[in-house]
């Protein structure tokens, strides 16, 4: 494997997202996904190490994506990497599911 290459691949994305720790939310865009994480956009974003909650709005897509444990990897100004860490088992094959479609479009 070549040292920056990822185990999971990711997908080009925007979609409207609501992040945050505790009660303090903000909103952002979704720039791409795995299903193990991705990176986002937002005029504030978490700064390593965070841990904080995600919503996402994928496309022709009828209810949010939730994830409620995501670790923040990597952050600059406008934009930070996330590990998912906690979804229910529902989400995780809904993402599953959204992912698979997208690498069958890529």
């Amino acid at each position: 494997m070549k040292p920056n290459s990822r185990m999971y691949p990711r997908f080009a994305i925007q979609a409207p997202i609501v992040f945050g720790e505790g009660a303090e939310r903000h909103e952002g865009t979704l720039l791409n996904l795995s299903v193990r994480g991705c990176a986002i956009t937002a005029e504030r974003v978490p700064a390593v190490p965070a841990y904080i909650s995600l919503r996402m709005d994928f496309p022709n897509d009828t209810e949010p994506f939730d994830v409620e444990l995501a670790a923040v990897r990597w952050a600059s100004t406008h934009r930070c990497g996330l590990e998912f860490i906690r979804m229910s088992p529902e989400m995780n094959a809904r993402l599953s599911a959204f992912v698979a479609l997208l690498e069958q479009n890529s």
